[in-house]
C-alpha cells in the first residue's frame, strides 16, 4: 500500500433555509433558548463540526449503497474494500482484521465567509442577535393542546466554508479502487444538498446549496447521477 495522492475538496455551504445545529444547553433561562446553536467558544461566531458533515454524509451513503444495519447501528464490517468503511472508517476491531488501510475522507469543520461575518454582524447591530428563533408546536390529536418549543436558527442566506480531503492509495492497483470510492464522496455531497444539515430537516431546516471544487475544479453536483 502506497500513498498515490490526496484530492482536495473545497467549497461552500449556503444555506437556503435557517440551520439548527445544537450547542450546550447547560444554562437555560425561563423562557430562553433550550435549542441553542454551536458556536466557537473565542470568536461566539456559529459554525458546522466537521462531525456533523461527516456523520450525515456517512448516513446518506450507508443508505445509497444498502448498507444500514437492521438496528440502526453504525456501519462496520470486516468487507476489506466496503466502500462505506473505506471511506468513513470502522471499528478498531473491524479494521485490525480488515487490514484496509487508513481512513480516505477527512472533514474540517465549516466556518463562516468574510461575507457572512459582516452579514451577521449588521444583523447583530440591528436586532441585538445574530440568530433567528423558530417556534413550533406539537398538538395533541385528542385534546389539541399544543406543546410550544423554540429551536435557535442560523438565518437563511448565510454562507460556511468547507473543506476535506481524499487519500488515493495504490493497492496494487494505480489507485482504481480509492478513484472509484471517491465518486461515492460526490454522490454523498449531491445526496447531502438533496436532504439537508443539521437538525429538523424534515421540518424545514437545514435545506444547503453547496458549491464543491476538487483540486480548484468546479464540480457540478446537481448533474451527478445517484
Amino acid at each position: 500500500m502506497k500513498l498515490k495522492g490526496i484530492k482536495q475538496i473545497k467549497g461552500k455551504i449556503i444555506l437556503l433555509s435557517g440551520m439548527a445545529i445544537g450547542g450546550n444547553a447547560a444554562n437555560i433561562e425561563i423562557g430562553g433558548n433550550d435549542n441553542p446553536i454551536i458556536r466557537n467558544p473565542f470568536t461566539n461566531e456559529p459554525y458546522i463540526p466537521g462531525s456533523s458533515i461527516k456523520g450525515k454524509l456517512r448516513t446518506l451513503t450507508e443508505w445509497n449503497l444498502g448498507k444500514v444495519e437492521n438496528d440502526g447501528a453504525i456501519h462496520s464490517c470486516k468487507e476489506k474494500y466496503c466502500p462505506v468503511c473505506t471511506i468513513f472508517g470502522r471499528s478498531a476491531v473491524d479494521s485490525r482484521e480488515a487490514q484496509s488501510g487508513p481512513t480516505r475522507l477527512i472533514v474540517r469543520d465549516a466556518y463562516l465567509t468574510d461575507d457572512s461575518k459582516k452579514d451577521l454582524e449588521e444583523l447583530r447591530k440591528k436586532t441585538g442577535t445574530d440568530t433567528e428563533m423558530k417556534y413550533e408546536n406539537s398538538i395533541n390529536r385528542i385534546t389539541s393542546i399544543a406543546v410550544p418549543r423554540n429551536i435557535e436558527r442560523v438565518p437563511a442566506g448565510i454562507e460556511f466554508e468547507f473543506e476535506m480531503s481524499y487519500k488515493i492509495f495504490d493497492l496494487d492497483d494505480g489507485g482504481k479502487l480509492d478513484e472509484q470510492n471517491f465518486e461515492n464522496v460526490l454522490k454523498g455531497l449531491k445526496l447531502l444538498s438533496l436532504d439537508g444539515i443539521g437538525g429538523g430537516v424534515s421540518r424545514g431546516n437545514g435545506h444547503i446549496k453547496l458549491e464543491v471544487y476538487v483540486d480548484g475544479q468546479k464540480i457540478d453536483i446537481e448533474n451527478i447521477n445517484i
